[in-house]
């Protein structure tokens, strides 16, 4: 994922780490004074650029799809959708993850991993995992967007089994999502929706808890952030140094991840404009069993959030789609995806990665087809 922050804050903090070193015998300064010690970047530009980016955001997914989309003449209405997609989303989706990445690594900045890891290690596994995936149910991020914080918590000491179970719940699972679902489907199947995905974020750590090592990620622990001088002194950056390292690490992860997201956004846009609903709906007729399997094994592909996925669960039920294989497509649509896919292959290694699809993926199915006979 680039330079560690540990890195990038010894890079920026070069000029004034040189200065902790004894004086030498001449007497004379062996740096320049503060003032001329480069800051980089300065704080105002860096709030600056974070909140362009939230700002770019919020335009590309509320806005700029849906202008694009009626100012394209002579293209047919599935060729509009696939393309009005493919623009818009990857600069929303990029954004947002730029933002969310800065955000990540300047909190992380303040955060003793050896104290987390020891704090952790004080709590059961089943409250551990509970608790990382309260944390994702409070964060509703997209399945990209919360791999930076995903990366953050293994870097600040968090068991990567832990973290995966965050990583499951914060798209699948949100109190807005909960929310506008149940003003669709009602209160019943919204509570059975929210139960399930959080339970499926619980099960996976758990499941992977052994499996799951830190030498199976791509991700370097950060120890600490403080940098010593010759005297055994603590050197705490300061805000406009964080920042820095922050936007550091944010321009690396896009660089890095940016084409393989391209590739899984436009994978998207085809199924997006050109799978019609009725062939969504047709799974229906395959039975409880392989009606779920289908809708998983679709679902996955597409790439979407939970909130542009209610409308369509919304139209689906009317016409009498299962519930099981609905809430099934809707899981692995929000859960998992192919640019998370492509994203996650910078921080675990395949057998992680494949253990982690394979897992949730048979919770979705579980709960589907769970739903299915039941109801």
């Amino acid at each position: 994922m680039g330079h560690t922050v540990t890195e990038e804050l010894n890079l920026i903090q070069a000029p004034e780490a040189s200065c902790c070193a004894p004086t030498p015998a001449s007497g004379q300064a062996c740096c320049p004074p503060t003032a001329q010690v480069s800051e980089g970047m300065s704080l105002t530009k860096s709030i600056g650029i974070f909140i362009g980016l939230v700002a770019l955001f919020i335009a590309s997914d509320y806005w700029f799809a849906s202008f694009l989309r009626s100012h394209l003449s002579g293209f047919s209405e599935s060729a509009k959708d696939s393309i009005s997609f493919f623009i818009s989303h990857p600069i929303g989706l990029l954004s947002l993850l730029a933002a969310i990445t800065i955000a990540a690594v300047f909190l992380r900045s303040y955060i003793d991993a050896d104290k987390v890891r020891k704090h952790m290690e004080k709590v059961s596994s089943i409250k551990g995992h509970g608790i990382a995936a309260g944390i994702g149910v409070a964060t509703p991020f997209c399945s990209c967007s919360a791999v930076p914080v995903f990366t953050g918590f293994i870097r600040g000491g968090v068991p990567v089994s832990q973290a995966i179970s965050f990583l499951v719940a914060s798209p699948l699972v949100n109190e807005i999502a909960v929310i506008m679902l149940a003003t669709t489907v009602g209160w019943a199947i919204a509570g059975a929706y929210a139960g399930m995905g959080f339970a499926i974020a619980v099960c996976a750590g758990i499941a992977l808890r052994k499996f799951a090592t830190p030498n199976l990620t791509e991700v370097t622990q950060v120890k600490s952030l403080n940098l010593i001088d010759s005297q055994g002194n603590v050197i705490k950056p300061s805000l406009q140094k964080r920042a820095n390292a922050a936007l550091l690490e944010a321009r690396d992860t896009v660089k890095t991840t940016f084409v393989y997201i391209l590739i899984g956004v436009a994978v998207g846009a085809l199924i997006h404009g050109w799978v019609p609903t009725s062939a969504i709906q047709t799974i229906a007729s395959w039975g409880p069993i392989a009606g779920v399997l289908a809708a998983t094994a679709l679902g996955v592909p597409l790439y979407s959030g939970i909130a542009t996925v209610i409308p369509i669960i919304t139209a689906l039920s009317e016409k009498g789609m299962p519930m099981g294989t609905l809430l099934a497509f809707a899981m692995s649509v929000t859960a998992l995806s192919l640019p998370e896919a492509m994203l996650l292959r910078k921080v675990m290694k395949p057998k992680l990665l494949a253990a982690y699809f394979a897992t949730v993926s048979i919770g979705i199915i579980l709960v589907g087809i769970t739903f299915n006979i039941v109801l």
